[in-house]
Order: C-alpha cells, then sequence, then structure tokens
C-alpha cells in the first residue's frame, strides 16, 4: 500500500544554513516528512510548488535524507563498536574474577553484578537500540527514493 504524503512547498522549504550548491529542507519540513513515513513501505509524495523549484526541491529531499542516512550509519557503527568493547569488558571481569579465585560474597557478587550489567547493555544495544536505528535508516531511504509526483 503506498502512501501518499501531500506537500505545499512555499519560499522557506529549505534550510537556510545550507549551501546553495547542496540545498537541504528545513527542519520542520523533515520533521513533518518522517513522521507522515514512519510504519509505511512504499511513499508517494504529491507536491504543489513552483515549476522552476522543482529540480532544487528534489535535489533538496534527497541531499538532507542522504545525509541523515550516513549520519545513522555511523551512530550505528559507534553502537556496535561500543556493544563489542562492553561484551569484552564483561568477559574480561569475569575471567579475572575466576582466575583471581574471589571468594567471599561481596567480592563474588560486585564481579556477577558488574559482569551481567556488561552483558546487559550490550545485548540491549545489539537488540534494541541497533534495531531501531536500521529501521529509521530505512525510513530515510524510503523518503530519498520515494516517487514524486508535481501538481
Amino acid at each position: 500500500m503506498t502512501k501518499k504524503i501531500d506537500l505545499t512547498i512555499t519560499h522557506d522549504y529549505l534550510n537556510p544554513f545550507a549551501s546553495p550548491a547542496t540545498p537541504k529542507l528545513s527542519p520542520e519540513l523533515v520533521d513533518y516528512l518522517s513522521d507522515s513515513a514512519w510504519y509505511h513501505s512504499e511513499l508517494c509524495l504529491q507536491i504543489r510548488c513552483p515549476q522552476d523549484e522543482r529540480e532544487r526541491l528534489q535535489q533538496a529531499i534527497s541531499n538532507t535524507f542522504e545525509e541523515k542516512s550516513e549520519q545513522l550509519r555511523g551512530d550505528i557503527r559507534s553502537q556496535r563498536l561500543v556493544a563489542l568493547i562492553l561484551l569484552g569488558l564483561a568477559l574480561a571481569l569475569a575471567l579475572t574474577g575466576t582466575a583471581l579465585g574471589i571468594e567471599g560474597t561481596i567480592p563474588v557478587g560486585v564481579v556477577t553484578v558488574t559482569a551481567w550489567m556488561l552483558l546487559w547493555r550490550s545485548g540491549e544495544i545489539f537488540f534494541l537500540d541497533i534495531r531501531s536505528a536500521n529501521r529509521q535508516l530505512r525510513k530515510y531511504q524510503r523518503i530519498a527514493s520515494a516517487s514524486k509526483q508535481f501538481d
């Protein structure tokens, strides 16, 4: 099912801080498109804008969401690295505690709880945070590649 998103473009649709060579959408328009496109697998943008702005608008949509996608890819790489570091720390802590032969209820409890917390957070990053970021990435890609119909 294709979700149609209606856009009426006026003079203030571009980000005023972006370079004229690489136009980008205004933050309000980005939020509107992101909110409208959330759970839909196919998108169609029905755009009402002046004839001379069409090419620039298409370029701005593409530039904006490609930049957001690239930032999100970097965030995903960082999250994976953090998760792997936490997993390694949990393993190192558990192995160190075992090698040192920690005995007694308090040291064993501290090592066990800390290792489980590190393990839990790394699992949370892999199974929740990265999954959510991938969903967001797919949304940005759908918006950038959406078919555009001009009125």
